[in-house]
């Protein structure tokens, strides 16, 4: 070998030590950058006329690991999905309470019951009959406060489906422009790593709220494809749409219009349907709908039925002869008699007759002597008390499509509700800790894959050190020798 060609050598070995150099301490300073992939140099043996012309940096190569990045991507949209069920059911949870808990709504149930029970026994008492009228009002106030929760709970649901939908709009569009701005680099030969890197992230934006699969187009583009095969984007973004609701009632469905669904492309795409079927199911948008459109309503159709089944307990009550056949009784639906084909909202509507109030021209003593009294009758007579308190306390069966099972009293109705949803809730909660488990379990898998060990970047620069100092001296001892050279 010429002593030219070794100068030419050791000299390649400096630049391709500086480039490691100068990427291994890129890559410790962002070690704690989010989205940061490992960068390495790529080397190759250079060559002129078949003879060895040292090193050749070939690029910058990003870690990566697509298999573990696209399953931990699904495992955190399964994650967020379940995490917003959870959440939805525990403020439904909390609303209602658990029976036996001063405040709840089977609390509310039993509290009537026992108010019934004293007054009855000392009807002539205006402090028993104000502790009925207290109960019974508490009672009513609990279901509208628990519907009103619920109503809130869709409303709320409604407003992040909006707002996941923007997002999710958004970075597709700059996904869109990174990848046009990545194949230009690419044809130019230049590194796409910080790039890369700004991609990935709003990939993962978008995975969060729709489980997504990548696909590689030419010139290191990328397609993005939902698990059930819906189309995100690929060249152009196939954008989805969705129109928020100012408030978000019982009565609202998206069957009868009144609500949006979403679109992909401008095609309508059923979503959160139940068993992640759905091209956008699997992540925090579907379940948001699920929660919209199937878990509050068959909550609050439990809760319409509790209601309606309460008040027509006591209409019509045999005890009470002032009351005709078309009277509302004690509980009321907004102050009418039950209509039956009207029972969607009624838990939003249901209070306490005004005949007991003395507010609205009621007086307390109605409930002892009848809601219709035009007088105050005998104190001692307590057989219309005791029949409300029969008629509330009595097993019947629910009301058809209530979701309510058995024979029980409406204190009954209202503890099945309120263990129903603390079973749901509990398994929720479950279901969102073990898919928060699986999601870390591949996000540890993807980092040992992909992200910066510090101390494996240390030890490699060790390394280049002693590489650089080896071309160092290589350069050196060709000076020396041509110096000589140069003094024969």
């Amino acid at each position: 070998m010429s002593l030219s060609l070794a100068l030419s050598n050791a000299l390649t070995g400096l630049r391709a030590n500086s480039t490691q150099a100068d990427i291994i301490a890129n890559n410790v300073a962002n070690a704690q950058t989010e989205g940061y992939g490992r960068r390495n140099v790529a080397l190759s043996p250079a060559a002129i006329g078949g003879a060895g012309a040292g090193v050749r940096v070939d690029g910058i190569v990003r870690a990566a690991s697509p298999v573990t990045t696209e399953a931990r991507r699904i495992a955190d949209a399964a994650s967020g999905g379940a995490d917003v069920l959870s959440t939805g059911l525990s403020r439904l949870a909390d609303a209602v309470g658990e029976p036996g808990v001063p405040g709840s709504l089977a609390s509310a149930g039993d509290r009537l019951d026992t108010a019934l029970s004293a007054a009855a026994d000392t009807p002539e008492s205006t402090a028993r009959l104000a502790d009925v009228s207290a109960a019974a009002n508490a009672y009513a106030s609990s279901i509208n406060r628990v519907a009103s929760e619920a109503a809130a709970v869709r409303t709320q649901a409604d407003r992040s489906i909006a707002l996941q939908v923007d997002t999710v709009n958004n970075a597709l569009n700059a996904i869109k422009t990174l990848n046009g701005e990545i194949t230009q680099r690419t044809l130019a030969g230049a590194d796409t790593s910080a790039l890369n890197d700004q991609r990935g992230l709003l990939i993962d934006q978008v995975s969060s709220i729709i489980p997504v699969k990548t696909i590689r187009r030419d010139n290191d583009a990328v397609a993005l494809f939902t698990p059930k095969g819906g189309q995100l984007l690929d060249g152009s973004v196939f954008p989805l749409g969705f129109e928020p609701a100012r408030i978000v009632t019982p009565e609202q469905t998206v069957g009868n219009g009144a609500l949006s669904g979403i679109t992909l492309a401008g095609r309508d795409v059923p979503t959160g349907v139940g068993d992640d079927l759905g091209f956008l199911d699997g992540g925090t948008l579907g379940a948001t709908f699920a929660l919209r459109d199937v878990t509050v309503p068959e909550f609050t159709t439990s809760l319409d039925g509790m209601a309606a089944d309460l008040i027509t307990r006591v209409q019509s009550l045999p005890a009470d002869t002032t009351l005709a056949p078309t009277d509302p009784g004690l509980f009321t639906d907004a102050g009418l008699a039950f209509d039956p084909v009207n029972t969607v909202g009624i838990s939003t509507r249901i209070a306490v007759s005004a005949q007991i109030d003395q507010a609205q021209g009621g007086a307390l003593t109605n409930l002892r002597d009848g809601l219709n009294a035009v007088a105050v009758g005998d104190a001692g007579n307590a057989s219309i008390l005791r029949g409300l308190q029969d008629a509330l306390s009595q097993p019947l069966a629910p009301l058809a499509g209530s979701g309510l099972t058995g024979q029980r009293g409406s204190a009954g109705f209202a503890a099945e509700i309120s263990a129903t949803l603390l079973t749901s809730r509990s398994r929720a909660e479950e279901d969102a800790v073990f898919r928060a488990a699986r999601a870390d379990v591949l996000s540890e898998a993807e980092t040992a894959d992909t992200a910066v060990d510090t101390d494996q970047e240390l030890s490699r620069l060790l390394v280049v050190e002693q590489s650089y100092a080896a071309n160092a001296r290589v350069i050196e001892v060709i000076d020396s020798l041509l110096a000589r050279l140069l003094q024969i």
